[in-house]
């Protein structure tokens, strides 16, 4: 019974000083669970927690751990995971809320997922980024759980209808701290991004990725199932893409969140492709510097600053003899001067709402258009 005092108290610190962490909370139910709990969790019904674990926190400490369990809600974390390993998907959801918990004021227990090259990525991001061996020893504050729909409950719902709820939720929190003045900046962007996506461009991009990867029969790695028969077949190769190439319109009107945007969008998507080759390409009138980049090691070196011309890039690749599976074009769009249509697919990306009609390739915005 003292846990639960404990548990509230900290909670009701939280309605003067942090808004928005304390309506969402306020929405949990608590629940003792020393069974099937280490630290706390929560599955977007309930905020679960083992009392011992809760009684070694000092009080700053559980108002970070109730923070971190709300902010796995405000993610939509526990209808995101898919077909994701839970372990590496629960370190990975840590290490995405962990930095946005720290920068709002709290104070984190000893130990928690933090690292800098994670800061401001989403948990699908992270995911894909993670080391085959995971860190020893995970040191987890709090777990998120799929939200399952309770059968024996009449008023439960299904996880689409619970993910619409919260996403009201949320709205409302969001704009009574906001209104008061509490709503931390960086958390209120990654609410908005939540709650309001997007044209879709991540799911567009990935398509066109997925379509130029080559699945293909290789008589070099024998198909195991018939060896034992004699049978000598072809195995079916893991998804690739050989090169692929990244031109980047570095005229100086492209913003480096914008590049860190795509940059995160891009390694997530092709760190499914084992030995792509990434070939970057910066241009602004000229090719203004050109580097090749390791998928586990995806950072992008910018250079330019000058005016647009879209050949230099592709007169690059004509010159080096590079054969790119496909290209993706990252720019503004204000430019009309193109080359001859390439023999490769090309996608371009805009970043802004540049009335953009080049002559060949497809196009997505990566923001919603008026």
């Amino acid at each position: 019974m003292e846990t639960i005092k404990k548990i509230t108290k900290a909670r009701a610190g939280l309605v003067l000083s942090s808004p928005f962490f304390a309506s969402v909370a306020l929405h949990l139910k608590l629940k003792e669970d020393s069974s099937n709990c280490e630290t706390a969790y929560t599955d977007s019904v309930v905020l679960g927690y083992n009392p011992e674990f809760v009684n070694n926190l000092t009080n700053a400490e559980l108002k970070a751990v109730i923070c971190h369990e709300v902010l796995h809600i405000a993610m939509l974390h526990p209808f995101r995971r898919n077909n994701r390993d839970h372990l590496r998907w629960n370190i990975a959801c840590d290490y995405a809320i962990n930095p946005i918990v720290k920068d709002a004021g709290f104070s984190l227990p000893a130990g928690a997922l933090l690292e800098d090259r994670y800061k401001g990525k989403e948990a699908e991001v992270i995911y894909n980024m993670l080391p085959k061996q995971l860190p020893s020893p995970i040191n987890m504050i709090g777990e998120v759980k799929d939200y399952k729909q309770d059968k024996q409950d009449k008023n439960s719902n299904t996880a689409k209808q619970q993910e619409k709820n919260w996403k009201i939720t949320l709205t409302g929190a969001a704009a009574i701290a906001k209104a008061q003045g509490k709503l931390p900046a960086g958390l209120d962007r990654m609410i908005q991004e939540i709650l309001q996506p997007k044209l879709p461009w991540r799911e567009i991009l990935s398509r066109f990725i997925t379509e130029n990867a080559k699945n293909d029969y290789t008589w070099t790695q024998p198909n195991k199932r018939y060896l034992y028969s004699g049978l000598y077949l072809p195995a079916l190769n893991v998804p690739t893409l050989g090169t692929i190439a990244i031109i980047i319109d570095t005229s100086g009107s492209i913003s480096q969140k914008e590049l860190d945007t795509f940059a995160s969008e891009l390694q997530a998507i092709l760190s499914i492709y084992p030995g792509t080759e990434i070939k970057v390409i910066y241009v602004d009138t000229k090719v203004a510097n050109t580097e090749t980049i390791d998928i586990y090691d995806f950072k992008l070196h910018a250079k330019g600053g000058g005016g647009t011309d879209f050949k230099p890039g592709f007169d690059y690749i004509e010159q080096e003899a590079i054969l790119p599976s496909c290209v993706i074009y990252f720019t503004d769009g204000y430019c009309d001067s193109f080359p001859e249509s390439p023999d490769y697919p090309t996608l371009w990306v805009l970043t802004d709402k540049a009335n953009f009609k080049p002559p060949f390739g497809e196009m997505i915005y990566m923001e919603q258009r008026d």
